[in-house]
C-alpha cells in the first residue's frame, strides 16, 4: 500500500504545488495526506479540494525579531511531536516536502523514523527549510541550474513547478463571462499573490480615471480582507475582488497581467500564455522574487519593475497593452517556458520511493 505525505503549507506557492501533484498522485491510485497551516489563505485553497485530505500541522517561521527567534525552537519541538503522531497513524511510505515552515518538524520526525524525504524548491534562491532538510533527504528537485553547495550532486535534481490540473487555458470571451468581465477592450490583472499586495492595490485606486479615459478593464485580486466592488464607467470597469478561485479564467481573460513573481505565479502565467509586468516583493525571503523575475525578464516572458520605480508602471502598462508584436512576442516565450516546466520526474521518483504500487 502506497501512501505519501506532502508537507506544503503556509502560503499559496507552498500549497499549489502539493495540490497539483496530490492530484496526480491520487487519480494514479496513491493514498496522500497533506500537511497544511492554519492560516486563512491555506483554509481558503483547501475547501475546494473536497477529494483530498488536509491535516492541520503545527509550526511558525523563524522570526521576525529575537522574541520570534526564542519561540520558534518550542513551537518547533511541538510540531516535530505532532508530526511524529501523525506518522504512526498515517505509516506513510514517503514525504514529499515544499519549503517553509511547515515542513521542517514533517521532515525531522521522518528523518527519525527513517521514512525516505525529498524535498522540492520552486524559486530560484533556496529558503532556509529547504537548505536545512536538503543536507538529510533523499532527494532534492531544484530549478534548472540551481544547486545546493554542501549537498552531493547525485541527489540534486532539475525540476518544474507543479501546477494544478485546473489551471489551463480558456477562450478569452468564455473566461471573461465567468468573472462577468465585458467580452470587449484590453483587460490588466493585477493580483500580488496568495496574500494580495497593497501597494499594487493602491496603484490600481490611483489610476481608476486613466483606466477609464483609455477604457481598459482591470481585475484587481486585493487579498485577504482586501476591497470587494466594482468602479463602472461607460467605458471600463475595473473590479475588486479579495480572492479568486477562478485563476485560469483570470489570467486567460487578461491581455495582460501586473504580478509579484513567486515561482507559483510564474508557472501559472506561462500555463496560461498570460504576458506580465513582474515586481518583486522587497521583503521576500533572499530576495527570492527578483532572481525568479530576472530570469523570465531574461527569456522575454515578461518584464521585471523593481517595486520601487512602481511610478513607471502606469506608462508601461499603457505602452505594452497596445503593442501588439511584443505581446505576441511575450505569448511565444512563455510557451517556451511552459513547454520547459517538467516535473514528470518529482512525480515518477516520489512513486518509486513510495513502493511503487498504489495504495
Amino acid at each position: 500500500m502506497s501512501r505519501v505525505l506532502l508537507a506544503c503549507g503556509g502560503t499559496g506557492g507552498h500549497l499549489a504545488p502539493g495540490i497539483a501533484l496530490a492530484q496526480r498522485l491520487t487519480e494514479e491510485g496513491h493514498e496522500c495526506r497533506l500537511i497544511v497551516s492554519r492560516k486563512a489563505v491555506d483554509a481558503r485553497m483547501t475547501a475546494h479540494y473536497p477529494r483530498l485530505r488536509f491535516v492541520p500541522g503545527k509550526g511558525r517561521g523563524f522570526g521576525p525579531g529575537l522574541v520570534g527567534r526564542l519561540l520558534f525552537f518550542p513551537a518547533l519541538l511541538g510540531a516535530v511531536w505532532s508530526s511524529w503522531r501523525l506518522l504512526r497513524e498515517f505509516r506513510p511510505s514517503v514525504l514529499v516536502c515544499f519549503g517553509g515552515f511547515m515542513s521542517l518538524a514533517p521532515a525531522l520526525a521522518c528523518r527519525l523514523a527513517g521514512v525516505p524525504i525529498l524535498v522540492h524548491e520552486a524559486n530560484r534562491h533556496p529558503g532556509k527549510a529547504v537548505r536545512l532538510i536538503a543536507r538529510f533527504a533523499t532527494s532534492v528537485h531544484l530549478p534548472t541550474g540551481v544547486r545546493l553547495p554542501g549537498v552531493a550532486a547525485e541527489r540534486q535534481h532539475d525540476s518544474g513547478y507543479p501546477v494544478r490540473a485546473e489551471i489551463r487555458p480558456e477562450a478569452r470571451e468564455a473566461a471573461r463571462r465567468a468573472l462577468g468581465l465585458p467580452p470587449a477592450g484590453r483587460l490588466v490583472l493585477v493580483v500580488g499573490g496568495s496574500q494580495g499586495a497593497a501597494r499594487l492595490n493602491r496603484w490600481v485606486e490611483a489610476h481608476l480615471a486613466d483606466f477609464a479615459e483609455r477604457g481598459v478593464h482591470v481585475l484587481c485580486l486585493t487579498g485577504p480582507g482586501g476591497r470587494e466592488d466594482e468602479v463602472r464607467t461607460p467605458q471600463s470597469v475595473v473590479k475588486f475582488l479579495p480572492f479568486c478561485h477562478q485563476m485560469a479564467a483570470a489570467y486567460s481573460a487578461a491581455d495582460l497581467a501586473v504580478a509579484r513573481a513567486g515561482a507559483g505565479t510564474l508557472a501559472e502565467l506561462a500555463t496560461c500564455r498570460t504576458p506580465a509586468v513582474l515586481i518583486p516583493l522587497p521583503s521576500a525571503a533572499d530576495d527570492h522574487q527578483t532572481a525568479n523575475a530576472r530570469e523570465s525578464a531574461r527569456t522575454g516572458a515578461a518584464l521585471l519593475l523593481p517595486e520601487a520605480e512602481l511610478d513607471r508602471l502606469a506608462a508601461l502598462v499603457f505602452g505594452r497593452l497596445h503593442d501588439n508584436t511584443a505581446l505576441a512576442a511575450m505569448r511565444d516565450a512563455l510557451a517556451l517556458a511552459d513547454a520547459g516546466n517538467r516535473w514528470e520526474a518529482l512525480a515518477t521518483e516520489t512513486v518509486a520511493l513510495a513502493g511503487g504500487a498504489p495504495a
